[in-house]
């Protein structure tokens, strides 16, 4: 958290440095469209800074604070949040992962095979409820599970 501070901070900073530089003093300071600018670039750089933990192992993957086992998965759903393809998954334990973006975890092969294999196996033994449009997304044969 303390990251996103400080990179909003050096973002106001450096804009601030651009302003009076450009002006030849603080005369941009006066100006509302100035602190506008200043404003919406400080706030964008502090949403872009999250720090977001993305990990897994053989039977487990975290997302943020979240995480679920991925060999125990009772329900899994494909979602749209906002432009971001997302699933959602829930096992057996009761954990859950609600937004998971599925192009950061597909951007790592590593990671996503991991995951893969889990949810193959959930939907393999049975006890997890997906849906036909996940099926189809995620490409999981419909011989697999029932």
């Amino acid at each position: 958290m303390r990251t996103q501070y400080t990179v909003a901070a050096l973002t106001a900073g450096l804009l601030a440095a651009f302003g009076t530089l450009r002006d030849g003093g603080f005369g941009w300071l006066q100006m509302w469209g100035a602190w506008v600018i200043l404003l919406f670039f400080s706030w964008m750089m502090f949403r872009a800074a999250r720090n977001y933990w993305t990990a897994a192992g053989a039977t487990w993957v975290q997302w943020r604070s979240r995480w679920v086992d991925t060999y125990h998965l009772t329900r899994i759903r494909f979602s749209a949040d906002g432009y971001s393809r997302v699933l959602r998954l829930k096992d057996a334990h009761g954990n859950e992962i609600h937004s998971f973006k599925i192009s950061e975890i597909q951007g790592n092969p590593d990671l996503w095979d991991l995951v893969y294999n889990g949810i193959l196996h959930s939907v393999a033994s049975g006890n997890c409820d997906i849906d036909a449009k996940t099926r189809r997304i995620l490409q999981i044969p419909y011989e697999l599970g029932p």
